[in-house]
């Protein structure tokens, strides 16, 4: 009797418990404000947020952006990744239903991509998704970049070909030669 109790019981234990445990899929992202092009000294930057590790079929997702600080910038407009469809258009509430009708099962895709307008002169700044119904609260922080292409690699190039074109015709001209007797 204790011997069929005690199967009851762990049968009951592995029916309650599940056998893997599902950790919530994560919210990453990342943002760059060109300051090499800031017409009215606003630049613009643009942020990418990403799911992953995301191991259900998601329907929907809602969260709110909050851009720090608050005087230095705006939303300019929400885009959705590929496999959603935005229901709230371009402000700080995110209200995206999935594209196909399923639902999105892919452990890692784009959430959205997010343009704002920050001033030239902030720095320091940061994009939240707070109260996400997926994930946990992320602060992606805005990375200036300041790089200018200068060309700088022109002469380098002309340097090899001009090398090039001179072991070519060394390399013909030396095939052409031909030794005679006298």
């Amino acid at each position: 009797m204790k011997k069929l109790l005690s199967i009851l019981v762990i049968g009951v234990l592995a029916i309650a418990f599940p056998l893997k445990a599902s950790a919530a899929p994560s919210i990453t992202g990342s943002c760059e404000k060109d300051e090499t092009n800031c017409p009215d000294d606003v630049c613009q930057s643009v942020c990418t947020i990403r799911v992953t590790g995301n191991d259900t079929t998601l329907q929907t997702f809602e969260g709110d952006l909050v851009f720090t600080p608050s005087d230095g910038g705006q939303i300019v407009s929400v885009t959705p990744g590929d496999e959603w469809t935005n229901l709230s258009g371009n402000d700080a509430h995110i209200n995206f239903i999935a594209a196909n009708g399923t639902g999105v099962t892919s452990s890692d895709f784009t959430l959205a991509t997010v343009v704002l307008n920050v001033d030239k002169d902030i720095t320091g700044c940061t994009l939240r998704l707070q109260n996400p119904s997926v994930g946990t609260p992320t602060e992606i922080e805005v990375e200036v970049t300041t790089e200018v292409e200068t060309g700088a690699t022109l002469p380098i190039a002309i340097l090899i070909c001009g090398i090039a074109a001179g072991a070519i015709i060394y390399a013909v001209s030396k095939k052409n030669k031909k030794l005679y007797k006298i």
